[in-house]
This record gives structure tokens, C-alpha cells and sequence, in this order.
């Protein structure tokens, strides 16, 4: 799997001799030369052999080949633990490869900028799945220990570049962001925040009930952290440190009954 020190390995699969010659030219003299292309397939059944030996990271593959389709070849290896960019005179497919999750579709003549930016999508993804399986044994010991029967304080959050050890009750709320999440937190007396491989129905589950609340689809907030609350046509949270939270209409009420279990509220 590429990191900072490995390169990316990939795959090219092209029946077309002379396309798989000017995709492997692209790039490594326009693209990345530290890209590591482990093979050049002609057909899918080469292709098969090579992802055995070589485990890409991802492949180039072309959809319009003699015996097997790319789409015919993806659904016979799959599960794949690959990336696949299509690279095709066709764009009829788009749709459809899209729906498999590729991370481009890229049209002959191939475009240097179009591959570049390919790239630059391939690698993002790659370096959020290497952080997602490298962050699951930290989550799985997380979730053992917040679950014991010790009583534990603090979370571990895992960002892209640094591990942060902070105290629940400095977590100020979480903020979805798609399948991952923001949280926000005070570190050295300021807001900080830390983009974290899991969803924030993840932190939900892990954080305490009784000090954490989902008032909106995309934010989970710390109650001990409210200054003010805002009942009107859209109703709102004030919270430490100026921050504005919206309130989901539907979860306004069921959040009033939560902060009345909490005695600091009912003064």
C-alpha cells in the first residue's frame, strides 16, 4: 500500500499494445516518476495473474477488451482491494463505472491534466484507506476500553498526521464530514479540530451518553459545553467559545428532555 515511503504501485491493462506504451509514458515523464508500475497487461486473464503477484494499489484499466469486458473482469474478481481508474474510448460506461466506485474515467486521447488530476484523487483515496486500517486496531482497543468496567476520561482521536490524546470533557462537539468526522476540541486553551476516519455515528456510540448529545444528522455535542439555547424558527445552540450549532426541529424537544436530567440545567 503507498505511503510517504513507498510509491504508488499500479497496474496498466490495455489490449492495445501502443496505449499501454503511451499511458506508462504519461506517467512517469508528466504525471510521477516515483509512480511504480509493477505490470503491463494485454488481456484480463494476465491482468488476474499480475494482481496475484504484484497486490496494486491500483489499476488502469481499460473496458473494451477480446473475451472479457473490464466490468465482466472486476465482478469475477471481486471482492478487489484495488483502485481502478477506467481508461476508454467509450463513454457510454461512465455511469456504470461510476457505480462500481472507480476513482475517474478518463477518455482516449488521454489528457495529461485529466490524469494528473486522476492521480492527485487516487492518492487522496489511498492515503484515507491506509489511515482507516491503520486507525481500526485503535478504534477496536477504544471501544474495549470504554466499554470495561473502568471508567475512562479520555478518547484517542487519529488524524491524518498525529494522534491526539483528549479528555471527553474537552471535546466541545463532533461535526460529520460524509463518512468521516471533525472533532473539535480545547487543546492549550484554544478550539482545535482534527479530521478523523470515522463517522460520527462511530463517536455516538463511543462517547458518554450522558454527556453527549446528537441534536442534528451532522453534529454530536458536548451539553456541558452549552451557554445558550435558541428557540425560534430555527432553533440553535450557543456554545463555550462563541461557537453556533444548529438544532434539528425534529430533535429540539427530545434535546430539552435530555438537559433536565442534567441538575446544572435546571436551576
Amino acid at each position: 500500500m503507498a505511503n510517504s515511503e513507498n510509491p504508488l504501485s499500479v497496474l496498466l491493462v490495455d489490449d492495445e499494445i501502443e496505449a499501454c506504451r503511451n499511458l506508462k509514458s504519461i506517467l512517469l515523464e508528466y504525471i510521477d516518476p516515483n509512480i511504480n508500475i509493477v505490470g503491463v497487461a494485454y488481456n484480463t486473464a494476465e491482468a488476474e495473474r499480475q494482481l496475484a503477484v504484484h497486490n496494486p494499489d491500483a489499476v488502469f484499466l481499460d473496458i473494451e477488451m477480446p473475451n472479457e469486458n473490464a466490468f465482466q473482469f472486476l465482478e469475477r474478481v471481486s471482492p478487489i482491494n484495488f483502485e481502478v481508474i477506467f481508461v476508454t474510448a467509450y463513454d457510454e460506461y461512465a455511469i456504470r463505472a461510476f457505480k462500481l466506485n472507480a476513482v475517474d474515467y478518463i477518455l482516449k486521447p488521454i489528457s495529461i491534466t485529466e490524469l494528473a488530476n486522476a492521480v492527485v484523487k487516487l492518492k487522496e483515496r489511498i492515503r484515507y484507506k491506509t489511515m482507516l486500517n491503520s486507525a481500526n486496531n485503535d478504534f477496536s482497543e477504544i471501544s474495549k476500553q470504554i466499554t470495561s468496567k473502568a471508567k475512562l476520561n479520555r478518547i484517542s482521536l487519529k488524524g491524518n498526521n498525529s494522534v491526539e490524546l483528549v479528555l471527553f470533557k474537552d471535546i466541545i462537539y463532533v461535526e460529520a464530514c460524509g463518512k468521516y468526522s471533525k472533532v473539535f476540541f480545547l487543546k492549550n486553551n484554544a478550539v482545535v479540530d482534527i479530521l478523523t476516519s470515522y463517522a460520527i455515528s462511530d463517536y455516538e456510540e463511543l462517547l458518554p451518553h450522558e454527556l453527549f448529545y446528537r441534536i442534528h444528522k451532522s453534529f454530536l455535542i458536548n451539553c456541558n459545553h452549552i451557554k445558550q439555547i435558541h428557540k425560534d424558527e430555527s432553533s440553535s445552540l450557543i456554545m463555550n467559545y462563541s461557537i453556533t450549532i444548529p438544532v434539528s426541529r425534529r430533535r429540539f424537544p427530545s434535546l430539552l428532555e435530555f438537559l433536565q436530567t442534567k441538575p446544572e440545567f435546571n436551576d
